[in-house]
């Protein structure tokens, strides 16, 4: 009974590194999306980013870079 206390339970987990941002087998969209960069400072990288406002907040998106997104708060 006290053996079970005394397990590795870490052999039994999987692998902590960048493991949990691989999406699971068997599925070929990725569960994690990009998200914002939040900035007091908000603005245009390119010609394709264009700003909206939402709920009081500015958010930037882009058509071609998705690494432009930005949200102010």
């Amino acid at each position: 009974m006290f053996s079970l206390l005394r397990t590795n339970f870490s052999r039994l987990l999987p692998q902590t590194g960048a493991g949990f941002l691989k999406a699971p087998l068997g599925n070929s969209s990725p569960f994690l999306t990009r998200g914002f960069k939040v900035r007091t400072a908000i603005k245009k990288f390119c010609s394709d980013c264009y700003m909206v406002r939402r709920k009081g907040r500015v958010y930037v998106y882009c058509k071609s870079n998705k690494k432009h997104k930005q949200r102010q708060g």
